[in-house]
């Protein structure tokens, strides 16, 4: 995959980054967000998780993509897509909202390739 093979999920500024930064380290990135906004699918794939069953992530979407790329989107509000289903680049598929702890709206997105966490900024266009 290359820069742009996938879109941006939520409109809002990158508020915490991929990588390393001070005791852990950030398997995605987080994404400002209006409470209730549009998160869209950054690419076409399959719903292989749609739920609240993993702590610390809220409502969460898992999509599986060619070559075995993953989207991972949490901190959702309300899930529009349930598991198993196909979904379109662009699609909208949750409604964006707060982290269980609290704090302002954001949207936490990783993209993976098989089990390793890629920086998403080298995808997103």
């Amino acid at each position: 995959m290359t820069k742009g093979s996938f879109v941006w999920p939520a409109k809002g500024s990158v508020i915490k980054r991929f990588g390393k930064n001070g005791s852990g380290s950030k398997k995605g990135i987080e994404i400002a967000t209006r409470g209730g906004s549009a998160v869209v699918a950054a690419a076409a794939g399959k719903v292989t998780y749609s739920g609240d069953g993993i702590n610390g992530f809220g409502n969460l979407i898992i999509l599986k993509h060619d070559h075995s790329y993953f989207t991972v989107y949490g901190f959702n509000k309300a899930n529009l897509v349930r598991t198993g289903s196909f979904v379109s680049q662009g699609e909208k598929i949750a409604l964006a909202g707060r982290p269980p702890g609290g704090g302002q709206s954001r949207l936490h997105f990783e993209i993976r390739q098989g089990k390793e966490a890629v920086n998403p900024i080298k995808l997103l266009p």
